[in-house]
Formats: structure tokens, sequence, C-alpha cells
């Protein structure tokens, strides 16, 4: 999930966001930028706006790493 990646994922979040919650396969994430991170914060943001599920499932130690280094396991809830 570098910044090319993230513009992709962001419209993608978007869109299912409007059908309700979100639940995310993440075990194919092999490394992740910040503009990642800020994508999947903003989505998890948006869908506790909307009283919708949002998670990330399968999290990979790279990603669980990033989301640890920047102090966002409150902002993106994973599960594994």
């Amino acid at each position: 999930m570098d910044l090319n990646a993230a513009s992709l994922l962001r419209e993608g979040l978007l869109v299912r966001l409007e059908a309700g919650g979100l639940e995310l396969e993440a075990g194919a994430v092999e490394r992740v930028s910040t503009p990642g991170l800020q994508v999947l914060a903003a989505a998890a943001a948006s869908a506790r706006a909307r009283g919708a599920a949002f998670r990330l499932r399968g999290v990979p130690a790279a990603l669980a790493d990033a989301i640890r280094d920047l102090d966002l396991a409150a902002a993106i809830p994973t599960e594994g």
C-alpha cells in the first residue's frame, strides 16, 4: 500500500462505504506507507460516523507494525 495504491484504495473504499460496513482481508499487504494508513484511518472514521462496521482481517506483521508504530491501533480496527 504505497502512495499510488492509496489513491486507488481510497476510491474503492468510498464506493464500498456507501453500501455499508467494511471488512477487508489484508493478508496480501507486504509494505505500507503513511498515505495508505491515512486512507485506512479515514475510512474507519467514516464508517464509525455512519454507524457502520470497519475491520481489517488477516493483518500481516508489516501492516500491524506500521499501525502500531504510528499509534493508529485505536483508529484502525484489526483482527488477527
